[in-house]
């Protein structure tokens, strides 16, 4: 009886092995076919395909970019952006997507200017941004296994003075797990929460409140990124990166 539950537990273990392997062969290969599209110049093409994997729940940096390299070349400019943008979510310090969304926000209409940011606050985002959530998550399991196996060493040592070096060595592991970890989770958090978001309509008026009567209090444009900071019902309350803030229908825009 219990070699058969194996056998059966083996079975599906098998079973499951096999249609992942097929099923991320299929998507490899619907990527092989969306690049040859894009090489081609078919970008339209290429954008649906691209758009198509992401649609089925394969999601990388590299699939955001390259959708938004064929919006680019297609002439969609607000697509691009919105698809660069979800790139830099999942790759914060790619050069290349930088680039390319700098050549993109260059079509659209607003120029914002950002409010100053306390040095020692840009400087600490600009520290978190170097990795994304998964590599600041790998270095703090790494450091935290490095401060158990240092600490080990510690407890056994035989002499002061190595007591000494493997308990500070120990603490400086653990120290760099805990900054790692709070980098990992400034990134998962704007992963997951995605208070950003790209305005997709030509004009929109910003109102004072969220209503149709409400004062009129400036004008946006497309392709412009705002950040959500409030919702009543179907109205999105924006900030801009100066400070100014309204309300906006949320069809006039696409959440990062």
């Amino acid at each position: 009886m219990r070699q058969k539950v194996l056998y059966i537990i083996g079975m599906l273990a098998l079973v499951l092995i096999s249609g992942t392997t097929f099923a991320q062969k299929a998507e490899l290969d619907s990527i092989t076919r969306a690049d040859t599209l894009y090489a081609k110049g078919h970008y339209q093409q290429a954008a649906s395909v691209y758009s198509g994997i992401l649609k089925r729940g394969y999601e990388s940096a590299d699939l955001y970019f390259n959708l938004g390299n064929a919006y680019y070349k297609s002439g969609k400019i607000t697509k691009a952006i919105i698809n660069y943008e979800r790139a830099r979510l999942l790759a914060p310090n790619d050069d290349d997507i930088k680039y390319n969304l700098d050549l993109a926000q260059a079509h659209v209409v607003d120029n914002i200017q950002p409010l100053p940011e306390f040095f020692l606050t840009k400087w600490w985002h600009s520290i978190i941004n170097t990795h994304s959530a998964d590599e600041w998550g790998t270095q703090s399991m790494i450091a935290f296994f490095i401060f158990l196996v240092i600490f080990a060493l510690f407890l056994f040592a035989q002499t002061v003075r190595r007591k000494k070096l493997a308990f500070w060595v120990s603490i400086l592991a653990l120290i760099w797990s805990g900054f790692t970890f709070s980098f990992a989770s400034s990134q998962k958090s704007k992963l997951t929460h995605r208070n950003t978001a790209i305005i997709t309509a030509p004009t929109v008026t910003v109102k004072g409140s969220p209503s149709e009567t409400g004062t009129e209090l400036f004008i946006i444009h497309e392709g412009l990124k705002v950040k959500l900071t409030d919702s009543l019902g179907t109205w999105k309350e924006i900030q801009l990166a100066d400070g100014n803030k309204g309300w906006v229908q949320d069809s006039t825009m696409v959440r990062i």
